[in-house]
């Protein structure tokens, strides 16, 4: 079965209790609950972070429960964090550079020094991964600045470039639009959806910013003080009587 499959996942100190959670290649899924809901908790499992007391994790097919991270990652599982952590002393390009090296780890030690023939071959691949990928996301003009020197908005992007850049086949984002202007989310929410039709990946994403999730996400996975309160379409979610009094109130889904 193509992508991830998170089923009867418990977590008994981290307040999870029998949740189930998909995410397929070519759609975003959201996974979204109030504060304390257990979201953060299902995304370490999924990653490797937490073991969990119960339940299965699947990456295309393949049982990854017991993985470590770096095997998932191996295997094609991406992940971002709420907190940014960029190298700011680095330029943009180098940071996404190095994120496209990585891939690349593991090869011939001479090859890592770039003394083999195949070196140069790499740091070829790496170059084209990194432009490509900056004009993906439109980081081009800023690409020579530090990222320390640059916007929030930019490093999101930058964020997301660096996950790009280690080729993932699924891509968990945790509050990607954290510290973005309505703009500049609407933006990014445009940019996930070219990024999904274009690379054909599936996004998993934790958001608070519902106008967002309920404009790119479907389906949307609802949590709530650790258990599964509802699945659904974003108009499911929207017109949802137990959604709204857990966490939406009438306003948001007005």
């Amino acid at each position: 079965m193509n992508g991830l499959v998170a089923s009867g996942v418990v977590v008994r100190f981290g307040g999870l209790d029998g949740v189930d959670v998909e995410a397929r290649p070519g759609r975003i899924t959201g996974l979204i609950g109030p504060n304390g809901a257990g979201k953060t908790t299902m995304f370490n499992v999924i990653c490797g972070f937490q073991a969990p007391d119960a339940g299965a994790v699947t990456l295309d097919g393949t049982d990854i429960t017991r993985q470590s991270p770096a095997h998932r990652a191996r295997m094609g599982l991406g992940r971002t964090f709420q907190r940014m952590e960029l190298f700011r002393s680095l330029t943009v390009r180098e940071n996404v550079a190095l994120a496209a090296e990585a891939i690349h780890v593991g090869d011939d030690p001479l090859t890592q020094l770039g003394i083999a023939g195949s070196g140069r071959r790499v740091r070829g691949e790496v170059a084209d991964a990194t432009d490509e990928l900056l004009a993906a996301t439109g980081l081009r003009p800023v690409a020579d600045r530090l990222a320390g020197e640059i916007s929030t908005g930019q490093g999101r992007l930058v964020e997301l470039a660096r996950a790009l850049a280690r080729r993932p086949r699924i891509l968990l984002l945790d509050e990607p639009s954290s510290g973005l202007d309505v703009k500049e989310s609407e933006a990014f929410g445009r940019l996930l959806v070219d990024v999904v039709a274009e690379r054909g990946i599936g996004i998993l994403m934790i958001e608070h910013d519902m106008s967002l999730v309920l404009n790119i996400c479907d389906p949307i996975y609802v949590l709530d003080f650790g258990k599964p309160l509802m699945t659904g379409t974003p108009a499911e979610v929207r017109s949802s009587e137990l959604v709204r009094d857990a966490y939406l109130g009438k306003a948001a889904v007005a």
